[in-house]
C-alpha cells in the first residue's frame, strides 16, 4: 500500500473541523462563521481549531518533501508548501473574537488575514501552474474545473464577507476548503501514476 502523506494530511484536517465544531465559542454559526472562528482569540477551546492548521501545515509539508524527493520535477509542489505553511502560521495567529465586545489582539488579527490570505493565493498559483504543464487535455480540463471553483468561490467569500452579497459566508468558506482539499488529493493521484511535466 502506497503512503499517501498529503490524502492522510487533508484527512487529519477535516477530522479536526469536525471535531471543533462540538466546542464551539458562543455565537457561533457555522452557516455564517468560518473555520477561523473555531480558532478566534479568546475561545476557550480555540487550540483544537489551532492544532488543525497547525498541524495540517506540517503534515502537507511533509507530503511535499515526499513526493518531491521522488519527483524532483513536480514544481507545483513548492506552491503547495508556501499554502501549507501559510495555514500553518494562520493557527499561530488567530482571527479576533466572535463577540466585538471582547478585547483582542488586532495585529495578530491582521497576521491572521494576511497568512490566509498568501495561502489562497499559493494554492490558486499551483493549481494554475499545473494547468499550463499538463501532459492531456483531460488533465488540464479538470485543473481548469479546480482552478475556477477555487478563484470563483474565493470572488464569492469575499463577497459575502464584504456583505455585497447575502451569501452564508460560513458555508461558502468551506466549500472553497472542499475544493482545494479535492485539488491537493487529485494532485497526489496524478504524482503516483508518475505522469509530471517539466515545464
Amino acid at each position: 500500500m502506497k503512503k499517501k502523506p498529503i490524502s492522510i494530511a487533508v484527512a487529519y484536517f477535516i477530522a479536526v473541523i469536525v471535531l471543533a465544531h462540538f466546542f464551539v465559542p458562543p455565537l457561533y454559526d457555522w452557516t455564517q462563521n468560518t473555520v477561523s472562528d473555531l480558532a478566534s482569540q479568546g475561545h476557550t477551546y480555540k487550540w483544537i481549531m489551532q492544532t488543525g492548521f497547525i498541524g495540517f501545515g506540517l503534515l502537507l509539508t511533509w507530503g511535499v518533501i515526499f513526493h518531491f524527493s521522488k519527483n524532483r520535477r513536480a514544481y507545483f509542489l513548492l506552491f503547495v508548501a508556501v499554502y501549507g505553511l501559510s495555514i500553518l502560521m494562520s493557527g499561530i495567529f488567530c482571527t479576533a473574537p466572535i463577540d466585538p465586545s471582547m478585547p483582542y489582539s488586532v495585529s495578530e488579527s491582521k497576521l491572521h488575514s494576511m497568512f490566509a490570505t498568501i495561502a489562497g493565493a499559493a494554492m490558486s498559483l499551483g493549481i494554475f501552474w499545473q494547468v499550463i504543464v499538463s501532459l492531456n487535455q483531460r488533465e488540464r480540463w479538470r485543473r481548469i474545473a479546480f482552478f475556477v471553483l477555487v478563484i470563483g468561490i474565493s470572488g464569492l467569500f469575499g463577497l459575502a464577507e464584504n456583505h455585497i452579497l447575502a451569501l452564508d459566508k460560513g458555508i461558502v468558506q468551506r466549500c472553497l476548503y472542499l475544493a482545494g482539499l479535492a485539488w491537493l488529493i487529485y494532485e497526489e493521484q496524478i504524482l503516483f501514476k508518475g505522469k509530471v511535466n517539466s515545464k
